[in-house]
């Protein structure tokens, strides 16, 4: 009989994996809270703006198409770094890059598009981070040499 710390999936690919879905659920709550909040935006841009160009209209409307960006961007960058997540959990050690494409733009999406949401996106890169320790190396490096 083996000991549970012999067998199975080390801890830092666990607490990776759940960190990295955290991350991806609190960017979408925080897309989700600027999409719900996107009145104050276009208040605060139309109080502050001073370019006679710009029109009520056209400032709404720009606004609506960023939240909605944001909103639509987030989500599917949320999948992706769940779905890449799930499958280096599963031992696939290929993912781990993926994933750190997927959690690198949804941060410069988020610094650009949404700073709420700069914050989970570091808690899904810490994830990320546990990924790249030691011990989940080679454990990714075994599980692939039993494939």
């Amino acid at each position: 009989m083996t000991s549970p710390k012999e067998s199975g999936t080390p801890g830092t690919i666990t607490a990776g994996y759940w960190l990295v879905v955290a991350g991806a659920v609190l960017w979408v709550f925080a897309a989700v809270f600027q999409f719900a909040n996107k009145q104050l935006l276009i208040d605060e841009v139309k109080s502050t703006t001073t370019d006679d160009k710009l029109t009520p209209e056209m400032i709404e409307s720009t606004a609506t198409a960023i939240v909605v960006a944001v909103l639509v961007g987030s989500v599917v960058l949320a999948g992706l770094a769940v779905w890449f997540a799930g499958k280096v959990k599963g031992g696939l050690k290929k993912s781990r890059t993926g994933l750190m494409i997927t959690v690198l733009l949804n941060l410069f999406f988020q610094m650009i598009g949404n700073g709420l949401a700069v914050t989970p996106a570091l808690i899904a890169m810490s994830g990320l981070v546990l990924f790249y320790f030691r011990q989940s190396t080679e454990y990714l490096t075994q599980r692939e040499q039993l494939a």
